[in-house]
């Protein structure tokens, strides 16, 4: 019967997440460019199916302007058609692990600044790009310009009849308001104890298994920490082995659903490698609990055992892409408030668990 349950709640979790992540991906469907409605540069437009968590734009050379499409969830498939115009060269597209980046390519002798922006439709990114001088191109973009032609310097691609345009320059950042959801699975192995006890007892070895929901939250913290909220639905199996005459037997298992709420800090490194380190309460209802005697014969522990238990996990992680899907593997451990059994049975203990798992994100 326990092997029956935990089959149909893996398949079930497994079934939940593909469908939740195929209802919530993000995609790129293409890019286009045209000029500008007053003629003074031109817009790159980011065809969207819906708005990514946010977006930045920089300039780091005179001939290159970066922008990145943030989104755990986003397409990235190499075969986006891209529509090049006049002045741009070239645009290359690049995965990141948690969104994609484009550098576009300007033509020798063209300046812009760039600003980045979301379109009225609440869906598509756009890419402003005007057409500016040498100087005002060096600031955006932090280079020293030493020696400036002697000639007019104003761009002579700038129509004849319209004077040059002097506005401050746009900021290097553009963040959009909102959250992005990541769906994922889990499962590894576990070791459990309690604490609190005056018993002797063993660590029982176990497994744990579940799906997770990442929640991205729409800032960004002090060294380009990434903040998010990991919440999901856990099989835990925790007790201990070896316990001492007081439960008459060589193990006492119990089983739990477990639901964490977590507090999640990422920091994206090169190669797609992504560290982070989490903590936050949990909430576990019971699903069984026995003793099993040396003959293999098992007794419910149920009337004796709290039905409801409440604790914290802490732990550190690290997330690396492979292509369009995101692994990573985490130690945690967590200990409970709460004892174990009734007051009326209880001895003080409380739950010990440690696990390290292995997971996926599309």
């Amino acid at each position: 019967m326990r092997f029956i349950s935990r089959s149909f709640f893996l398949s079930f979790l497994l079934v939940a997440a593909g469908a939740a992540t195929a209802l919530a991906q993000t995609e790129l469907q293409r890019i286009s460019t045209t000029e500008r409605a007053d003629g003074l540069g031109l817009v790159v437009r980011y065809h969207m199916t819906q708005m990514p968590d946010s977006f930045r734009v920089s300039q780091p050379e005179f001939n290159r302007i970066e922008m990145v499409l943030f989104s755990m969830d986003l397409n990235t498939d190499s075969t986006i058609p891209v529509s090049v115009a006049p002045h741009i060269t070239e645009i290359d597209l690049y995965n990141l692990l948690s969104g994609l980046g484009t550098d576009l390519y300007i033509a020798e002798g063209t300046y812009f600044v760039a600003e980045a922006y979301p379109d009225v439709n609440g869906r598509d990114v756009l890419l402003s790009l005007r057409f500016a001088t040498q100087q005002e191109a060096a600031a955006q973009a932090g280079v020293v310009v030493t020696a400036v032609p002697d000639e007019d310097p104003e761009p002579d691609i700038l129509p004849d009849d319209e004077p040059a345009v002097s506005e401050p320059l746009p900021e290097r950042v553009t963040e959009r308001s909102g959250v992005s959801l990541t769906f994922g699975a889990q499962g590894g192995l576990s070791l459990a104890n309690v604490f609190e006890a005056t018993f002797n007892r063993d660590f029982r070895s176990g497994i744990t298994f579940g799906f997770t929901i990442d929640i991205g939250l729409p800032y960004t913290l002090p060294y380009n920490i990434r903040p998010s909220i990991q919440t999901g639905v856990n099989f835990t199996e925790k007790g201990f082995d070896n316990p001492s005459r007081r439960f008459d037997g060589v193990s006492i298992e119990f089983d739990y659903i477990e639901v964490p709420i977590l507090a999640k800090f990422n920091y994206d490194l090169s190669y797609g490698l992504s560290p982070h380190i989490f903590f936050g309460p949990y909430t576990a209802f019971m699903v069984s609990a026995e003793r099993v005697r040396e003959d293999g014969s098992r007794r419910d522990l149920d009337d004796t055992t709290r039905e409801v238990d409440f604790g914290m996990i802490g732990g550190a992680g690290l997330d690396f892409s492979v292509g369009d899907i995101i692994l990573n593997i985490q130690a945690r451990g967590s200990f409970a408030f709460t004892d174990v059994q009734k007051s009326e049975f209880s001895d003080g203990e409380k739950h010990l668990f440690m696990a390290l798992v292995l997971g996926l994100r599309f």
